[in-house]
């Protein structure tokens, strides 16, 4: 079987320092994200992927959650 995967572009603005996108970047790699290619000049993008399966096991935040209005009794 194929892996699937579900893809990211990071993306750093000139000028940004290089600390904030090293801490993005530890941040997804805790979530199972692993950096694919690297991109730029000024502005810094950066490819991540992780498998499908991965996405499905993390939590959703709170509000992409789907809820169903409850009835009032």
């Amino acid at each position: 079987m194929v892996p699937v995967y579900e893809y990211r572009v990071i993306q750093s603005a000139a000028g940004a320092p290089v600390s904030h996108l090293n801490e993005r970047i530890n941040a997804m790699a805790e979530e199972g994200w692993e950096v694919i290619g690297i991109s730029g000049d000024s502005t810094v993008n950066v490819i991540m992927r992780r498998p499908k399966q991965q996405a499905a096991q993390q939590p959703q935040p709170q509000a992409q959650q789907s809820s169903t209005p409850q009835q009032q009794a």
